[in-house]
């Protein structure tokens, strides 16, 4: 029997136990509580540096690093030796070194594509009475006061992945060789048909003309660059030939690739993996869907004078100003003289080669989020002073002023990479490939690319981005004083430019980057001016000596570039709000809109768009668009719908076995659209995201003030605002991945990006909305229909991407 004391003993245990296990539970709850508030503390330090400190003047330290100009160095070392794509690893041991003695990570990433290499070549003019006219040499002169023209070590005149052959023939000349221009010839009766054409440089890529010959019946081709597109900096005009004075060496030669770059089903990056990276042991594909099949031949303007002259008389004479150019004695008619013809012959070696990007990293604290600067360092010639070499030097001195910067203590926001890669020249082969190798981690991780390719080749600002970069390529532009002036470099831009900034379509590594992978992009250099020197691309020309005595003789634009394309970088690494702007973005795609619906025939204006083959598109719900995005963006990240303009459905979502996609709507039976019914929904629904864009770039300004005024707020308040500041940041680090559509454009399904991608008929000029633009050229009614969904659907991903915040 359990007694009166007993009991109380036991009670007395009792409410013991229950005060030591509330005891216990207390104490894991402070235990826990302070554990939360330390890891948040941790978190918050982590993510955005200890909370009370005090901001390090990041600018200052970078551009006192700068002070000291090292860019001469670099420049002559790059330009002493040949460096073909695939050729001088000890340049890419040099790089990385480079990197290493500077304080970034560093690492070689080597892959395996197809690659031309010169074996020999010639050209030879020959009259049907007299026999041989002309036997061109297709070298360019060795000079005595540019040490670069000289040696046993040149690389010859040559085009990549020009096709071998030896061909006899009349020939015709074809202006720029551009679509139009053979569209002309055709017009005027001129026969192409086993012909060789001659085209001079110029409107377009050179692979496309090439293309548009081959597709013409042509059966080879010459290509110069004609004194007519050089300003008026000529001999005729009384300016002196390089060495001696500003005007081009009438022996230069411009080498380049004529790769199919930007055509319609074409891709860039090696030809033989079309949309998946080259390393070893993947399978490949024919590449002659990508590079042409008759050969093709680079030459001076000099030795080409006698051919066009040849054809004085001949065929039909110019009736257009723009296919007269200005060589001395020609009149610039197509051709053919029957008593002509050329022997034109092109060998070159083809196989898989090994090729070689240098990575160099600083690690951020938020490793996250990564903000990438690349430049390729494959060059035609022994030289490439401008191209790409002043970029390269760019590049190392970046890698200087950021190890000072480290050196010093200074830790980085985010992770900052710098990327020199091989085979650029021959079709962005390094860059595509391994942002095709990393495409997943990338989509993920980074912020914004930065291309710098000729960072100088002359003394005027030359800008190209996604419109998300336009404020602070602008803001940064005016921290700095033009060379020589009393007004800052912005001011300059604006009054050679009138401050315009170009949109991105191809001809640099920033391509896999925007148009593939939908990474906000910029490309930065300074070029030459219509009254400055004449800029020798691609030749031998483009040298030491040339810039030493011509472009930048004490390399300040050098140093300029280096200091303007680092501050840039380190505003969007540094600051806690990402100095991305979206209502540029609207601002510009209402732009591009607008003048996309210019072109649509008044007779689609009142048709029935819902009887169209294209409506489909309009109701089906797309699983694969979805996932895509998802992938491309956040894990999470699903559009509230998928449907460009829901209000025109009815019914609920159903499973259908039939659907591809698994979900489908019907349509409303009473609803009559016409086309331009969908055009004003377009342009509503246009007008919603730019005022979203809006108030988002109000909330970007408002957090980063806050953020700079934390120190009067309490610990917690700095707490919600830090994740308030992630969160933003990661809706403007996804907002370009929304103009991303996984089927790409119709012809050319790499190109994934709806709002930028080069032009079908162009390869390096932009075209903005391709996929309806390109519609509208085609006369294509269903699918103009189709591509207006399509960006419809774009434009309401993007609203909602920017409707979701936390709130503090």
């Amino acid at each position: 029997m359990l007694r009166l004391e007993d009991s109380e003993k036991t009670s007395g245990l009792h409410k013991t136990a229950t005060t030591t296990k509330a005891i216990r539970y207390w104490k894991w709850g402070f235990i826990g509580a302070t554990a939360i508030f330390l890891w948040l503390q941790f978190s918050c330090s982590s993510y955005y540096g200890d909370v009370n400190s005090t901001e390090v003047d990041y600018a200052k330290l970078f551009l006192d690093a700068l002070d000291i100009n090292l860019a001469l160095v670099w420049s002559e070392y790059y330009t002493s030796e040949t460096h073909l794509a695939g050729t001088n690893y000890g340049f890419v041991e040099w790089t990385k070194n480079k990197f290493e003695e500077y304080g970034l990570k560093a690492e070689i990433d080597t892959y395996e594509m197809l690659m031309s290499y010169p074996e020999d070549h010639s050209l030879k003019l020959s009259n049907s009475k007299d026999g041989l006219v002309y036997e061109h040499s297709l070298k360019e002169d060795a000079l005595k006061k540019d040490p670069t023209s000289q040696g046993d070590d040149l690389i010859p005149t040559f085009l990549g992945y020009a096709a071998n052959g030896n061909v006899t023939a009349q020939y015709v000349y074809a202006n720029y060789g551009t679509r139009e221009d053979f569209a002309h010839l055709h017009k005027e009766g001129v026969d192409i048909k086993g012909k060789i054409v001659i085209v001079r440089y110029g409107k377009i890529f050179r692979g496309l003309k090439v293309k548009f010959a081959q597709d013409s019946g042509a059966i080879g081709v010459l290509i110069y660059t004609d004194p007519g597109d050089d300003f008026g900096i000529t001999p005729k005009n009384g300016y002196k030939q390089y060495p001696n004075g500003p005007a081009r060496q009438e022996s230069s030669v411009q080498r380049g690739s004529v790769q199919f770059l930007g055509g319609e089903n074409l891709a860039p990056g090696d030809p033989t993996t079309p949309g998946y990276p080259s390393k070893p042991g993947v399978p490949r594909k024919n590449p002659y869907t990508s590079i042409g099949q008759i050969p093709v031949l680079p030459i001076s303007y000099r030795e080409v004078k006698p051919i066009l002259e040849g054809l004085n008389g001949h065929g039909k004479k110019p009736n257009k100003n723009d296919w007269v150019g200005e060589l001395d004695g020609v009149k610039y008619f197509t051709g053919p003289n029957e008593d002509l013809t050329l022997n034109l012959y092109n060998k070159q070696t083809y196989n898989i080669t090994e090729l070689w990007n240098v990575y160099g990293e600083i690690k951020g604290e938020l490793d996250n989020e990564v903000i990438i600067i690349g430049n390729h360092r494959d060059a035609w010639i022994k030289g490439g002073a401008g191209d790409p070499n002043s970029g390269s030097a760019v590049l190392i001195e970046l890698a200087r002023a950021f190890g000072q910067m480290k050196a010093l203590g200074y830790k980085f926001k985010r992770t900052i990479i710098l990327q020199s890669f091989d085979g650029e020249e021959y079709g962005l082969l390094g860059s595509t490939e391994q942002g095709e190798y990393f495409a997943n981690k990338y989509k993920r991780k980074v912020i914004a690319y930065y291309n710098v390719d000729v960072a100088v080749a002359g003394k005027n600002l030359k800008l190209g981005a996604s419109p998300t970069l336009y404020k602070v390529l602008k803001d940064t532009a005016k921290l700095f004083q033009y060379p020589g002036s009393n007004y800052t470099l912005y001011d300059h831009f604006v009054d050679k430019s009138n401050g315009y900034i170009s949109n991105l379509g191809s001809g640099s590594d920033y391509t896999v980057y925007l148009d593939h992978l939908g990474i906000s992009s910029a490309d930065i250099g300074f070029v030459p001016g219509k009254d400055d020197p004449i800029y020798h691309y691609h030749s031998n020309y483009d040298s030491f000596y040339w810039m030493k005595t011509f472009a930048d003789p004490d390399f300040i634009f050098h140093n300029l570039a280096a200091k303007f394309l680092g501050l840039v970088a380190l505003k969007t690494s540094e600051e806690a709000v990402l100095p991305l702007t979206v209502t540029d973005y609207a601002t510009t795609l209402s732009g591009y809109f607008t003048k996309a619906i210019l072109n649509v025939p008044d007779s689609w204006l009142d048709r029935i768009v819902t009887k169209s083959k294209a409506w489909k598109s309009f109701v089906t719900h797309d699983e694969e668009d979805l996932k895509f995005l998802s992938e491309a963006a956040s894990n999470n990240y699903q559009p509230k719908n998928d449907y460009p303009f829901p209000e025109l459905v009815k019914g609920k979502t159903r499973m259908c076995p039939h659907s591809h996609s698994g979900y489908s709507l019907t349509n409303k039976d009473s609803v009559n659209l016409t086309f331009k019914d969908l055009i004003e929904k377009t342009k509503k629904e246009l007008k919603l995201m730019a005022d979203r864009t809006d108030i988002f770039d109000t909330k970007s300004k408002e957090l980063q003030a806050k953020w700079e005024n934390r120190q009067s707020i309490g610990w917690w308040e700095k707490v919600r605002l830090i994740y308030a500041i992630l969160f933003h940041n990661r809706n403007l680090k996804y907002f370009e991945r929304s103009f991303l559509f996984h089927k790409g454009l119709d012809s050319r399904p790499w190109y994934k990006h709806i709002v930028f991608a080069p032009g079908r008929y162009t390869g390096y000029a932009g075209q903005t909305l391709p996929g309806l633009v390109e519609a509208i050229e085609d006369e294509d009614f269903d699918k103009a229909v189709y591509w207006l969904g399509i960006i419809t659907k774009a434009f309401k991903r993007a609203s909602e991407g920017l409707d979701r915040r936390i709130t503090i």
